[in-house]
């Protein structure tokens, strides 16, 4: 099976936190090409940073000079391009990272006449401006898509309501690479924890801050490893000033995966207020959730969207309800206080991640969906319309 995972994305560059799509790409290997990068702007060869379509300045001309006349246009020169592309490498199926870009191949697809799968994972299939513009386009890839990937449970109704037919979604969260937590060296009276991950308006990092600040007061051993940057970065900043307690965070802003899963080994307890956005913006699974939870920490998180789905409340981690910061800051402190509960609540936690939400599993499942694409393709590509 020869797979093409395409991701628009600018500068033809994987997000820090897309670590999921690096393994989708790795579990392909040799049998996958990637196209990373926007219509018209699409990076064939990562390392060499060959474009689909040449930057040659003449060729870069001719084309402008056709889309002048309107003869023509970026979209078109794209889906003409993708579809050469498909038929020349001899693709089987086509996977696209997030709904927008199933959309922009989505014609390639079907002139190239392949299976299309489309991967959704977050905002994608929650943000009200995203929704409203894409009402039409989702309806149409629906149509042709022979599978259609939610990372949530919640996610999976949300596009059934959308109408895609429940016979071709599939749920499966991306996993956890998991490395083992090192031996505590901290002292009895020592507490650590670690929130990691963008800093936006759905992972609410006030709350888990306010949260937090209260844990601190109570042990001045306490202290909080903030890993990640965003628009809200240098606003958290001020807050902990403003808790005074900058003496039992820090910061330590966008950094290599090496040092979060550094982090993460060191820590005993992982905090994470997810909630829906002000736009509609929520959480997928989130992969931060599972990577703590795989290493043996104990998670604090909320019932918030795929979170739902890999937490066992009180089992393999605690769960608040979104902006319910004061019950959080009570479970932080009993954890703070009872190293044998977070111990225990960390196992399990490490078990269940082991036995379903790893990256190979997830990547394993991920494979069986394209698989059975190849083989129900003559019902997938005459259409459901």
């Amino acid at each position: 099976m020869k797979v093409l995972l395409v991701l628009n994305t600018e500068n033809g560059i994987l997000g820090a936190s897309e670590t999921f799509i690096s393994s989708h790409i790795g579990s392909f290997k040799p049998n996958i090409h990637t196209l990373v990068g926007n219509p018209g702007y699409r990076i064939v060869d990562q390392k060499k940073g060959n474009y689909l379509l040449s930057r040659h300045v003449l060729l870069l001309m001719f084309r402008w000079v056709l889309r002048l006349l309107k003869l023509t246009t970026v979209a078109e020169q794209d889906t003409v391009a993708v579809s050469r592309f498909i038929k020349s490498q001899k693709i089987d199926v086509v996977l696209a990272e997030y709904g927008p870009t199933a959309v922009s191949v989505l014609d390639a697809c079907k002139n190239a006449n392949v299976p299309l799968v489309a991967h959704f994972h977050g905002y994608d299939a929650s943000r009200h401006s995203l929704l409203e513009e894409y009402v039409d386009k989702y309806k149409e890839l629906f149509n042709y898509a022979s599978a259609v990937i939610g990372v949530s449970r919640l996610m999976c109704e949300r596009l059934e309501a959308m109408g895609c037919d429940p016979e071709i979604i599939h749920h499966n969260a991306c996993g956890a690479a998991v490395t083992k937590r090192n031996s505590s060296t901290q002292s009895k009276d020592a507490f650590s924890c670690v929130m990691v991950g963008r800093m936006t308006e759905k992972k609410a990092p006030f709350l888990s801050l306010l949260a937090f600040s209260e844990v601190a007061r109570m042990h001045k051993g306490a202290h909080l490893d903030v890993l990640g940057g965003g628009q809200l970065f240098n606003a958290c900043i001020q807050l902990v000033k403003g808790l005074g307690i900058e003496s039992q965070v820090t910061f330590h802003g966008e950094c290599e995966h090496e040092l979060v899963f550094r982090k993460l080994r060191e820590a005993e307890c992982f905090i994470q207020h997810s909630v829906t956005a002000q736009d509609g913006d929520m959480e997928g699974t989130p992969v931060g959730v599972l990577e703590a939870m795989g290493m043996g920490l104990a998670v604090v998180s909320t019932r918030h969207a795929g979170i739902l789905d890999i937490i066992d409340e009180g089992r393999t981690g605690f769960l608040v309800d979104e902006y319910d910061w004061k019950e959080m800051a009570e479970i932080l402190s009993k954890l703070a206080s009872d190293s044998d509960l977070v111990s225990s609540v960390g196992l399990r936690a490490s078990e269940a991640v082991l036995s379903q939400w790893t990256e190979g599993k997830s990547c394993s499942r991920l494979k069986q969906i394209l698989t059975g694409c190849l083989n129900n393709d003559d019902r997938q590509l005459t259409g459901r319309g």
